[in-house]
């Protein structure tokens, strides 16, 4: 009997590399996409271990219409192996520029329909009393849900707020024996490096944030595009699953001495220095 897996936001990145890789390894793996369009390209990349789920993870009916759907090919007994919550969005811009509505609009992707996704599938987990069998849920999380940087505090507020709820969820779930693990990315080559906005031409142009910013682009985001394949996370989406006793969270980066360690290490007020310094931030 094929171990079963749902699997969200698998039409790019990370997703679809997780998928890709539990498919090949004779997992069942249904994955969530937002377009018909990209159910059939998925289909046709993965093959017959992989059922698409049409849904937004803001959709809470969607969620709900395709947990049912999922649950009918669950026999007496079985259980999902894992949840891995992936979908996800990154918005940013310095917050005296951004309307507040770019923070709601992030949270209701990353971390409110992370919430929806979670709760819809935990009796599919074995989050039940009685149960024999239990799975376990896989939150893609991020570096910046532990370390933030300037001019992505939509983004980093939302990761911190996953990693918040995840350990408090984890040990809620103790009475059921459904784990929680977090991995935590660094830098990563999908396709969100693509979604920047120009630098040439963006909202941010001609304001005091502007020298910055460019600074911030030209290191951050071909850092990004410069970054680990996808695969490896998808990899460890596999372990994870595979292994009766996995850490709590993984931190996955390259660099990581600069990317988590230093940051987590160093005063606040010298390591905003340092930065302030490296982007020009610091007042004259």
């Amino acid at each position: 009997m094929k171990k079963k897996v749902v699997i969200t936001g698998v039409s790019t990145g990370i997703g679809f590399s997780a998928a890709q890789i539990l498919c090949n390894a004779g997992y069942q793996v249904f994955g969530s996409v937002r377009k018909e369009d990209d159910a059939k390209k998925t289909i046709e990349k993965f093959g017959e271990n992989f059922t698409p789920l049409i849904f937004d993870v803001t959709d809470a009916s969607a969620i709900k219409k395709c947990a049912e759907e999922v649950e009918k090919t669950l026999k007496p007994g079985e259980v999902l192996t894992g949840l891995v919550n992936n979908a996800g969005v990154a918005m940013g811009g310095p917050v005296t520029l951004i309307d507040t509505d770019v923070f709601r609009q992030q949270f209701e992707v990353n971390f409110f329909g992370l919430i929806e996704v979670t709760k819809t599938f935990l009796p599919l987990l074995g989050a039940v009393k009685g149960s024999q069998a239990q799975g376990k849920i896989i939150n893609i999380s991020s570096v910046s849900g532990k370390r933030a940087n300037p001019f992505v505090a939509p983004y980093t507020a939302s990761k911190f707020a996953v990693e918040g709820f995840s350990d408090a969820l984890r040990r809620e779930l103790l009475i059921y024996g459904v784990d929680v693990v977090l991995i935590e990315p660094g830098p990563i080559k999908t396709a969100i490096w693509d979604k920047v906005p120009d630098l040439e031409d963006n909202e941010f142009t001609g304001t005091d944030y502007e020298p910055s910013l460019r600074k911030f682009y030209k290191f951050f985001i071909e850092m990004g595009r410069k970054g680990l394949d996808a695969d490896v996370i998808g990899n460890r989406v596999k372990d994870i699953l595979q292994n009766p006793s996995p850490k709590t969270r993984y931190v996955i980066t390259p660099q990581r001495l600069i990317n988590f360690t230093l940051p987590g290490v160093l005063p606040d007020r010298m390591f905003d220095k340092l930065v302030g310094k490296e982007l020009g931030l610091l007042k004259k």
